[in-house]
């Protein structure tokens, strides 16, 4: 399996360290690999248990998500109750 988030694709950044020598001038680059923040996360989807590898950025997406739907589910209730 890659390393890559299976909702949105983000994989790995690169970058450059540049050491600044004597007089502050560069005297080599050497490429770095900062890679994502991966979780593995078990879902349940119509009874059935899938894991997925989620970025941290997602997973938060999807708990605030989740977080809304419930709300708006509790206020409809409320709705209805009252009438």
């Amino acid at each position: 399996m890659s390393k890559q988030c299976q909702i949105c694709g983000k994989t790995y950044q690169k970058g450059n360290l540049v050491p600044r020598g004597i007089g502050n001038r560069v005297t080599r680059r050497t490429i770095s690999r900062n890679s994502a923040n991966l979780r593995t996360k078990r879902f349940t989807i119509d009874g059935r248990t899938v894991k997925l590898l989620l970025c941290s950025s997602c997973l938060k997406r999807i708990k605030k998500d989740q977080a809304d739907i419930d709300k708006i589910l509790k206020e409809s209730e409320n709705i209805d109750n009252k009438e």
